[in-house]
């Protein structure tokens, strides 16, 4: 769509996903405020900046094993750019039944013989048994602030990895918040994300639930949950995204602009792990 841009009047070709854009004659920011603030509930401000978005880069990368070295020792992070990245941030009652077998231990003395100096002795051990039972319950949780990745160039993996985004820190939708930084509406469907939001709430209430099993050990376990989701928030998440480039290898890495926590994806140099292996 055409966007006209109000410092120097050119008619800018931006995408319809892009709710906040640079005017590429003026560098001007480019931002539609009235559609934006229809959709978006809230936006988490960057609080790192690019200098330090930069170096965390370079030391995160420094501190990788078994990566290219050209890689680890790459100086800087070239086309770092920040983007405001949509997610829903969901309010969720999961209420679960579950079954499982625990294990409590106890101990016992047990006799045996052995030979020492070619004598039979007799001797004591402690002996740790298990003794299994069934047992059931229910369990009952609320999720504040579940995020789901709505943008398909932020994979939910990635998403998870870079968490977690203070939602507390949110401010209301103003185009001057997003001025000058590329920002998206949602680009997945809202079946997508109800989808996936459902899975992770579940693996959530599941872990929940073996977290509280009584005993020592457990097996077997077993979980039903129902997911009642009370409530969904479109949030902008602050992201800074580089490209690495160094010794033929280029890999995507991303910064949580507001924690500064560094995730990508790096090639494995399979030479220093045949050295390091031979080295054990």
């Amino acid at each position: 769509m055409l966007r006209q841009c109000t410092n120097c009047g050119a008619a800018v070709e931006v995408d319809d996903a892009v709710l906040s854009a640079t005017c590429r004659f003026c560098d001007s920011p480019l931002v539609d405020g009235a559609r934006a603030a229809e959709v978006v509930d809230g936006v988490v401000p960057f609080t790192v900046p690019k200098a330090r978005a930069r170096d965390a880069i370079v030391r995160w990368l420094a501190g990788l094993w078994f990566v290219p070295t050209a890689l680890q020792r790459a100086s800087r992070a070239d086309e770092l750019g920040a983007v405001f990245v949509p997610a829903y941030a969901h309010e969720a009652l999961c209420r679960s039944r579950w079954t499982a077998r625990i294990g409590l231990h106890w101990t016992r003395t047990e006799t045996y013989t052995t030979v020492e100096n070619g004598k039979t002795v007799t001797k004591t051990r402690q002996v740790t048994e298990t003794e299994w039972f069934p047992t059931s319950g229910t369990h009952a949780v609320v999720w504040h602030d579940h995020l789901v990745s709505a943008s398909q160039g932020l994979s939910e993996a990635e998403s998870n990895a870079l968490e977690p985004f203070d939602l507390g820190q949110a401010v209301p939708f103003a185009p001057e918040v997003v001025a000058g930084v590329a920002a998206e509406q949602p680009t997945r469907t809202h079946a997508e994300v109800d989808a996936v939001a459902h899975d992770e709430l579940l693996g959530r209430a599941r872990d929940a639930v073996a977290r509280l099993l009584p005993g020592d050990r457990s097996s077997g376990l077993s979980v039903q949950t129902d997911v009642d989701v009370q409530g969904v928030r479109l949030v902008l998440l602050p992201v800074w995204i580089a490209a690495v480039t160094a010794g033929g290898h280029t890999v995507r890495v991303l910064v949580n602009g507001q924690t500064g926590e560094v995730v990508g994806q790096v090639p494995t140099d399979w030479g220093k792990v045949v050295v390091a292996v031979g080295a054990a």
